[in-house]
């Protein structure tokens, strides 16, 4: 409130000034006329000057007749015929609808720019202690962190044992443990604990960075709800104006008072002023989109908070989006010469620069025998079947069964190893089902989503059991990337009228993330391609985030519907009083506009809420 006051101190020492003249002048209205018309016009000149010259300049300048020239003609009008004292009103009361928006907009913020703050600027070196700039960091230094102080770029811990609090990012309040091989990300606050962290991603490469970008762009796309809104008032506007002008010409040429008749028409033209529509409904998105910023649940841009309203389906991907993204190792089967431990030390050099959750299972395996993993060259990832590198060992391939070419090994093998085209082996990796999954499922039940799918590359019998636990609708198995999106279309083409959105977590999930009419992405804080492709990014794991998001959006529509119907009403009951009662004070009809705007600001700052 006081970074409000400070910037709109000129502003509001005019509206203050200005009042006092114009009680001044009513004062002094049955005792000196001469002194207040003067206090009046005073009064009028010190606040109007502004709103009179952009009001004209527009017209001029983009041949648009706004809520500013309404209120110039309005007020302008009052003082042809006399009426001063409605004149100032006109404008005074304008302007402090004016300061509420202002107001409105820049709480409404207060989330994003929180996003701001969590940028440090500065890191700590490891090895000599030394202070400096974020921005000219590398990947694979050393930085220590100090308890209290806020990590200042993504990066895996090497030493030290405590809590982060991520909430700044994730919206997840209670604090994270991380340890040697947990990955963290800048701007996320270290609590209890000395740690130290290699660093993975330049500081305008960073999660925090990427998110920033994001919130800032987030209203650039404007909805269909705020184009109409817009065109709307561009059209009406000059409607009014014209229906103003016949009001005031028209009844007078057969004999009616013409001071009467015009009082009408400026009346007229203060109660049609669109600005509680104009300001209201994109303000309703942008406060929506700043709330669920907070929540941990980042909305790219009020077209996709429309479209998430709309849906009546859901399809999810499996692994690491309804079950939990730290998988484990269930299994390993060596043949031939190779020991387990080799097996699994030949798998993490193939796996070594992959995101995939089944890589991260393999390398924690290994970190946890303490194996020390050397470097490969020659990296190639093939999404939906596996990856493969030249190594001291050999060729290796790790992946699917058919990409590794295994002729033998248990179907419960999910990652088939070989070198140089010869099968060695393969890991079992397990997953358990996310804890809150049914809950989630049912919210999305209970907001009309009426189908729920699960599409996976994994194993049938896995998959099965997984849409048995959630009661999904339908569930596809051994899926490629490719097939994925082959089954999603097959989805939208035999359900008509489906709208459906897609919640996944990985590469092998982006044609579904882009061809759903919504695409969520999951636990997607730390993943360059999901953030990219996301309408909406769940920046942790949370699966009842989705609900949360779809509830969201379900109550910014409302809010926005309310403002529509709640602002045609009581304009459409002021013109009918306007035109009905004789003398109506225009300062009534600014007043009646202005409250309604007032109103409609303050439901629009809830929406979402």
């Amino acid at each position: 409130m006081k970074e409000f006051i400070k910037e709109n101190r000129a502003i509001l020492i005019k509206l203050l000034i200005s009042f006092c003249l114009v009680a001044l002048g009513l004062i002094f209205n049955n005792l000196n006329e001469q002194i207040s018309f003067i206090l009046y016009i005073v009064a009028y000149i010190l606040i109007a000057y502004k709103t009179i010259y952009k009001g004209i300049k527009k017209l001029f300048v983009k041949g648009e007749v706004g809520e500013r020239l309404l209120m110039t003609l309005a007020s302008l009008g009052a003082i042809i015929i006399g009426e001063l004292f409605e004149a100032s009103l006109i404008i005074i009361l304008y302007e402090i609808g004016e300061l509420v928006e202002r107001g409105a907009k820049k709480g409404s913020r207060s989330s994003l720019e929180k996003l701001l703050s969590i940028r440090p600027d500065s890191a700590r070196l490891k090895e000599t202690g030394e202070i400096v700039k974020a921005d000219t960091i590398l990947p694979d230094a050393l930085l220590e962190i100090y308890p209290g102080e806020r990590i200042p770029l993504d990066g895996v811990v090497c030493e030290g044992v405590g809590l982060v609090d991520t909430s700044i990012i994730t919206g997840e309040s209670t604090p994270v443990e991380v340890r040697t091989g947990k990955e963290v990300f800048g701007g996320t606050l270290n609590l209890d604990a000395v740690i130290t962290i290699k660093v993975s991603r330049r500081s305008t490469q960073s999660a925090a960075q990427r998110i920033i970008d994001l919130a800032e762009k987030s209203l650039e796309k404007k909805n269909k709800g705020i184009r109409f809104i817009e065109k709307f008032a561009k059209i009406y506007t000059p409607i009014v104006c014209g229906l103003a002008l016949l009001v005031a010409v028209i009844p007078p040429l057969f004999g009616l008072d013409f001071i009467d008749w015009a009082n009408k028409a400026f009346s007229m033209l203060a109660i049609s002023c669109p600005c509680a529509l104009v300001i209201s409904i994109p303000l309703a998105y942008y406060c929506a989109i700043g709330y669920a910023s907070k929540r941990g649940i980042l909305v790219k841009d009020s077209l996709a908070l429309e479209k998430l309203e709309s849906l009546n389906a859901m399809a999810f991907d499996k692994t690491g989006t309804l079950t939990k993204s730290d998988l484990h190792v269930t299994k390993i089967e060596a043949y031939g010469d190779y020991t387990k431990i080799k097996l699994l030390e030949l798998v993490c050099i193939a796996e070594s620069k992959s995101n995939h959750p089944l890589a991260q299972a393999v390398r924690n395996e290994a970190k946890r025998f303490k194996i020390n993993v050397p470097s490969g060259e020659n990296y190639v990832e093939k999404p939906g079947f596996g990856v493969e590198c030249d190594s001291e060992y050999g060729h290796i391939k790790a992946g699917s069964k058919i990409y590794v070419g295994a002729i033998t090994g248990s179907n419960v093998g999910t990652v088939f190893v070989s070198v140089d085209g010869k099968y060695v082996g393969y890991v079992g990796v397990g997953d358990d089902l996310k804890p809150n999954g049914k809950k989630a499922f049912e919210r999305l039940r209970g907001l009309g989503i009426k189908k729920m799918i699960i599409l996976s590359g994994d194993k049938k019998s896995k998959v099965d059991a997984v849409a048995s636990a959630l009661y999904a609708d339908g569930a596809y198995s051994q899926l490629l990337p490719e097939t994925k999106l082959e089954a999603l279309e097959d989805i939208i083409q035999n359900n008509e009228g489906i709208k459906i959105g897609y919640c996944g977590d990985g590469i092998n999930d982006l044609p579904c993330l882009t061809r759903a009419d919504v695409g969520i992405s999951m636990g997607a804080v730390g993943s360059d391609v999901a953030v990219e492709r996301g309408d909406v990014i769940i920046m942790d794991d949370d699966l009842e985030k989705i609900p949360e998001a779809i509830t969201i959006a379900k109550k910014t529509k409302r809010a926005s519907v309310f403002n529509i119907a709640f602002s045609i009403s009581i304009k459409a009951v002021l013109l009918a009083l306007s035109l009905a009662i004789p003398a109506f004070p225009i300062w009534v009809a600014v007043l009646g506009d202005v409250g309604t705007m007032l109103i409609a600001v303050l439901v629009a700052t809830r929406a979402g809420k």
